[in-house]
């Protein structure tokens, strides 16, 4: 089998939740008429340019021609072979990552199993979601109350929030490292009204975005802790390991983080410094499924949990979701069931529609478990490499 044909999509949603939307999905052809499907993970924010370019470079220097069922030789050509693969970022990571994602489909699809069949098999029969991206347009913490009853009326028992991402007036903001304390008690107070509203039968999770300075993640963390929150997402910047290790020995709530990690390399110190109790490496800028399963073995040596960061379109939850069937220290998953533009229709059955009662049952489809929408694809911008 050969690669003959590597096709980049582009979606342009404009502004949604905040910042500017644009899941990048990429298709792999092969000479046997099987396909595989792929996401780089830069839905979101202002790289999406740099991420089509990105792949674009490496299906032209590196996959025309390849064989796609050597998935591993390939992940180790584009990290070593690209130069700056050693220490690159999240756009040649987000390129390998659907590149690595697009070859697990076809050889599911080409042995007739799911993906994580090929990783050692289901380790649960279903998995338990988290809801996201509900918190628009609310101020008072009576409104964040009355909205996560509302969602846990459709089942779902966990939901996350940052607290402190909407100002005194409503409006979306992200604050500065030093929160003026009128913005920071109106965050406490939503969460706290939140706790009051459900009671003991919801867990609320918390993303703070890394925003914070150090001392204000502790100050205000330790007030949050009387709300039990199930986590506290990037209080800190992530990526200075002493800060967050600072958080973690003075907050009594468990600390999330990793999604702007890149590899294992990068993930290593948090790790063996168990700064973080729930990794959360983005499969679609980590390196893949390769990658994140590797990740996630680390981990498990220090008995730490994994929740996959999923904050893009259907193909990226498709390869999130088989990760959370495969490995032994999933925790939850992270669910956008409410977006508002159109992105599920990427795929023809995106599993964002199969949730039931706050869970997901594990797939049967052969592959990621997902088929691109040509219909829907046809009207996006396309970037095509090889082919006739």
């Amino acid at each position: 089998m050969k690669i003959t044909k590597v096709t980049i999509f582009k979606t342009d949603f404009g502004a949604s939740l905040n910042v500017h939307q644009g899941p990048i999905t990429i298709r792999i052809d092969t000479d046997e008429g099987i396909y595989g499907a792929g996401e780089v993970g830069l839905a979101y924010g202002d790289a999406q340019a740099g991420g089509i370019g990105m792949v674009e470079v490496l299906a032209e220097r590196h996959l025309i021609g390849a064989d796609p069922l050597r998935i591993e030789a390939m992940w180790d050509r584009l990290y070593r072979k690209t130069f700056w693969g050693q220490g690159a970022g999240p756009v040649l990571f987000g390129a390998i990552s659907a590149i690595d994602e697009a070859l697990w489909d076809i050889k599911g699809k080409a042995l007739g199993v799911p993906v994580f069949e090929l990783l050692g098999g289901r380790f649960r029969d279903d998995i338990r979601l988290y809801a996201n991206g509900w918190n628009v347009a609310m101020r008072a913490p009576e409104e964040y109350a009355e909205r996560v009853l509302q969602i846990a009326e459709e089942g779902y028992s966990a939901v996350k929030l940052d607290p402190w991402e909407r100002n005194l007036k409503g409006d979306f903001e992200f604050p500065p490292r030093h929160i003026p304390r009128d913005w920071a008690m109106l965050g406490v107070r939503r969460v706290e009204a939140i706790r009051k509203a459900v009671g003991d039968d919801l867990d609320i999770c918390l993303d703070i975005h890394g925003n914070l300075g150090t001392s204000d993640a502790v100050t205000y963390g330790r007030l949050l802790e009387a709300s039990r929150p199930f986590f506290y997402e990037e209080p800190v910047e992530t990526t200075n390991v002493d800060s967050l290790v600072k958080v973690m020995e003075n907050v009594k709530i468990p600390i999330a983080g990793g999604e702007r990690l890149y590899t294992r390399y990068q993930f290593r110190p948090y790790i063996e410094r168990q700064a973080i109790d729930i990794l959360q490496p983005d499969i679609n800028l980590t390196g893949g499924i390769s990658e994140t399963v590797k990740i996630a073995a680390m981990a498990d040596v220090y008995n730490l949990h994994v929740q996959p960061h999923n904050c893009g379109g259907p193909v990226a939850t498709a390869a999130a979701v088989q990760i959370a069937f495969a490995i032994p220290n999933f925790i939850i998953m992270e669910w956008f069931p409410y977006w508002p533009d159109g992105r599920y229709d990427i795929v023809t059955e995106a599993y964002e529609t199969k949730m039931q009662r706050g869970r997901l049952a594990a797939p049967t489809a052969p592959g990621l478990g997902v088929e691109l929408n040509d219909g829907y694809l046809a009207r996006c911008d396309k970037v095509e490499i090889g082919g006739a």
